[in-house]
């Protein structure tokens, strides 16, 4: 009661409202800065723990002061300036070792012995000010309420470092800065309850109210001042904390160079679409986009022309899509789209078009032409599925799908394509399983003499049959064995078995072998050639390695240190296929080539489609120039047989002059011929 006695009736009311504003400002402003400097480390604390005490000391000794400027004690007063300053020095210094204790992980100690600190500093700070107020007359101390005071000041302190600990960096700061303004405002009256001045007797003169009313409001400012000065502080630096975490968190969900979704944004927003569906959420589509013939850019043009293609890459996906949609990267050529709103295979099959379409076209990077292609796969939602692993499952079997056909483009998932997978899995095991057992088989196709119709030597075609499956196609099972690596060991095996099979024919007859891609990087090539002439005593010269011209894309460095090897101890090199890929005549010019092979595909048109014929009589005319063979692949006509012998064919082969048959079967075929020559 006789506290709020002493507020009502002995205190100016409107500075005493200046000075709960005051603390009130100041408390929130402290405990934000207390905050900080709870959870902070190392020198960054002390930094934090210096601006939240100047801070919180200039709070505490501007309520101090300015409520005490509003007393009216009835007897002239004077201040002690020496005392006032070091009344302010304690606030600052007091709190600041409170908040340094108050960091220990110990609770107890961080509470009771840290916040009993600050509530000591803030009464330490109210009673050596009260020393410091000279008021002309008797004065008196109540002990009860100094002893209340101090009591209460310890244990608001306490709660409000208990409560800053508790919420950390939360923003519900508002108890905490409660409990630190009672701190400071309840120990100052309290203990100006317990301050009791009697006039002396003949003295009148009260205070100079107008004086000390300008004095609060000049305190006031500076303290504002510095409160401000400490929450800027604060303000800024949270601002660039906020900017520091916002790009974090951007690079976080980012591709650093396209500037488009990464593999984790994209997953999320996949699984967040895939949940709305059981709560009547909106269709999608899921697109994945495979890049063809970016890594030969990467391998020729170097790899910072390939990430500036990649950017463009992106940039063109943000163009070809819909507003709205996501488009991620989510490996080092492989992109993914979600169309949002897209629920029939139309619209799906539109979008996948279009990206096909614009990633096709050419790219221009510092004068350079770069082209390349995309394969696009994509599964709807619900239609497909209604799961992101599944959806993705899908779109990467209609991925699949897409680059394994003739003409690269788009495809949308069918459940047909299932079987394809499964079978292909089925194969995998089979072919593993044959690997080890050896199973695989070889054909043997004659080729001749297109002027004379003599046989000139065999090619190995390699042949699978499957115990439940039956016959495999070559072009099925072989870029399986090249997935799986084992190409390699098949092909070493087919070479050994066809120089040893060749070693029994007439020393005229030279053996054809086809090299994967995958065997060509293979630094052991020369020496496995090398073991298969010495086991087999087959000479070198007699020996014909066909590859395609996609082998000698990329690692041009590694394809050429083999070919030279393999020339050098007198193995041929033909180029098979020629007229179906690159067809580029610096691979003429830079590897060691002796043949040419046409491709049956232009053979089987002839003599009726004028492309064709053209594209043959310029690879026979090449061939002339070159000073190198040319073999035609695929005669099975009379037509194709005479126009490929008019225009300089060298060699032919093919259904008409003799199907693929076994060791045995091409043996006496060749016995058979050598024995009509001689008679």
């Amino acid at each position: 009661m006789r506290v709020l006695t002493c507020l009502y009736h002995d205190h100016n009311l409107w500075i005493v409202a200046l000075a709960a504003v005051m603390c009130l400002v100041g408390s929130l402003t402290s405990v934000k800065l207390f905050q900080r400097t709870l959870t902070e480390t190392g020198t960054a604390r002390l930094q934090w723990c210096f601006l939240a005490a100047i801070t919180a000391g200039a709070a505490i000794w501007a309520t101090h002061f300015i409520a005490m400027l509003g007393y009216r004690p009835g007897v002239p007063v004077t201040l002690d300036g020496p005392l006032t300053v070091l009344s302010a020095l304690i606030a600052v210094v007091g709190t600041a070792a409170g908040l340094l204790v108050a960091s220990s992980r110990n609770r107890f100690v961080a509470v009771f012995t840290g916040g009993g600190i600050i509530g000591l500093s803030i009464a330490a700070m109210h009673y050596l000010g009260m020393f410091a107020y000279r008021a002309d007359g008797i004065v008196s101390w109540s002990p009860e309420y100094v002893v209340a005071s101090l009591s209460l000041a310890i244990i608001l302190s306490a709660l409000a470092i208990d409560r800053v600990k508790k919420i950390g960096m939360s923003q519900n700061i508002g108890l905490a800065a409660g409990f630190f303004a009672a701190a400071i405002i309840v120990l100052h009256f309290t203990g100006m309850a317990a301050f009791t001045v009697v006039p002396l007797p003949g003295i009148q003169v009260g205070v100079d109210s107008d004086a000390f009313s300008a004095l609060a409001s000049t305190i006031a400012i500076v303290a504002f001042i510095i409160i401000g000065a400490g929450i800027s502080t604060h303000l800024v630096e949270r601002r660039t904390q906020l900017k520091s975490e916002t790009q974090l968190q951007y690079l976080a969900r980012h591709d650093v160079l396209t500037e488009v979704a990464n593999r984790r944004a994209f997953s999320e927003a996949l699984q967040i679409e895939c949940r709305k569906l059981d709560r009547q959420g909106r269709p999608f589509a899921l697109l994945l986009i495979d890049l063809d013939r970016f890594k030969p850019i990467n391998d020729t043009l170097g790899h910072p022309v390939g990430d500036i293609v990649l950017q463009k890459v992106a940039s063109r996906l943000r163009r070809a899509v819909r507003r709205g949609d996501m488009v991620a990267r989510i490996g080092g050529d492989e992109f993914a789209v979600i169309g949002y709103g897209l629920a029939s295979e139309e619209e799906a099959q539109a979008l996948a078009g279009q990206i096909v379409e614009i990633l096709g076209r050419p790219y221009i990077v510092d004068g350079q032409v770069a082209e390349l292609g995309a394969s696009v796969g994509a599964s709807l939602a619900p239609g497909h599925a209604h799961d992101d692993e599944t959806l993705t499952q899908y779109a990467d079997i209609a991925l699949y799908t897409a680059k394994r056909s003739n003409e690269r483009g788009y495809r949308l998932f069918e459940p047909s394509m299932l079987e394809v997978i499964q079978r292909r899995r089925f194969l995998e095991a089979d072919i593993r399983r044959a690997c080890m057992r050896e199973d695989f088989k070889i054909a043997y196709q004659p080729v001749i003499d297109s002027a004379t119709g003599a046989y000139t030597g065999a090619e190995a075609l390699l042949r699978w049959t499957c115990p439940g499956r039956g016959e495999v196609d070559p072009s099925e099972f072989i870029p399986i064995a090249e997935d799986m690596g084992l190409i390699s060991r098949i092909g070493a095996g087919v070479l050994k078995q066809a120089c040893h099979d060749a070693s029994s024919w007439p020393e005229h007859l030279d053996l054809a072998v086809n090299l994967s891609p995958v065997q060509l990087l293979d630094p052991r090539l020369p020496q496995i050639v090398t073991q298969a002439l010495e086991e087999s005593g087959f000479p070198a010269a007699r020996l014909e390695l066909e590859i395609t011209e996609t082998a000698l894309l990329g690692n041009g460095d590694i394809v050429m240190r083999n070919l030279t090897k393999l020339r050098a101890f007198g193995v041929r090199i033909s180029l098979d296929d020629f007229g179906t890929g690159y067809s580029s005549l610096s691979y003429l010019h830079r590897f060691p080539i002796t043949r040419i092979k046409i491709d049956k595909s232009f053979v089987q048109l002839l003599p009726h489609d004028t492309g064709s014929a053209s594209i043959v009589r310029a690879i026979a005319q090449l061939g002339e120039s070159l000073q190198m063979k040319i073999t035609a692949e695929g005669i099975e006509t009379e037509e194709q047989m005479a126009f490929v012998t008019e225009h300089g064919c060298d060699e032919v082969q093919g259904f008409l002059i003799a199907r693929p048959g076994s060791a045995s079967a091409i043996g006496a075929r060749f016995r058979n011929e050598k024995s009509r020559a001689a008679a």
